[in-house]
């Protein structure tokens, strides 16, 4: 990878980054706002992420899109945990059409998500070694979520139910638990080359992150609601 491609590939990763945000302070609050924007932000973030790869001829990046298309698939069942299993996950206000228990669109921005991380933590690893990259692509999982979650909310993508919240806000701290652990996965798995340089190894590592969001879920979930609920009762 030459220095240009470098720059250009996180100058797309940084707009999408850019227009994320953007678009989430832009929709919350809206009462017209539902999945159909959270559908929108998404597909836009692909296209510009997909175009950037299809008119550079970039197959790094393209490895990197199928690597997060395999996270943001294996998530359904972190998904399907956090609604089913736990019950604090509620896709209601959405009212989009679902695959399994989550909004058809979902998957696709895991994907965009994934790719983000994955990215600034590759860089990240090659500038600070694999622990620190790694450690510190866990922090901007874990700071960068309560944004999301509570702009999620505002902007009728989804809500947290019957779980304990970060203060006031909307954002359960076992998700920021859980966002910790996801985005040290992302950066540790992201110094691995084979993401870069072998599509079925993309798509294996792809699998293997994306099962850290079930982990990560789990040991959150486990950490913040269950054990202060065991405590309690030995009390």
């Amino acid at each position: 990878m030459t220095p240009t491609d470098a720059r250009a590939r996180l100058a797309i990763i940084l707009t999408t980054v850019a227009f994320s945000i953007g678009t989430a302070l832009f929709v919350a609050g809206k009462s017209w706002s539902d999945g159909r924007t959270a559908a929108c932000l998404t597909l836009t973030n692909l296209t510009l992420l997909g175009g950037f790869a299809l008119l550079r001829r970039d197959r790094e990046m393209a490895r990197l899109l199928l690597f997060g298309l395999a996270f943001g698939l294996t998530e359904l069942i972190a998904d399907a945990l956090c609604v089913l299993g736990t019950g604090t996950l509620d896709y209601s206000p959405a009212q989009s059409k679902m695959i399994w228990l989550s909004p058809w669109w979902m998957p696709l921005s895991w994907l965009v998500v994934a790719v983000q991380i994955t990215f600034l933590g590759r860089g990240l690893a090659l500038r600070f070694g694999r622990m620190r990259g790694a450690a510190l692509a866990a922090l901007i999982g874990a700071v960068n979520i309560p944004f999301y979650e509570e702009q999620a909310y505002h902007a009728h993508w989804w809500r947290y139910v019957n779980c304990r919240m970060l203060g006031a806000t909307h954002t359960p701290l076992y998700i920021i638990c859980a966002e910790f652990i996801i985005g040290f996965s992302l950066g540790w798995i992201a110094a691995d080359s084979r993401i870069y340089s072998n599509t079925k190894n993309a798509i294996l590592l792809g699998c293997l992150a994306g099962a850290s969001t079930i982990v990560g879920g789990l040991v959150g979930y486990g950490l913040v609601e269950r054990i202060p609920e065991w405590l309690q009762r030995l009390r």
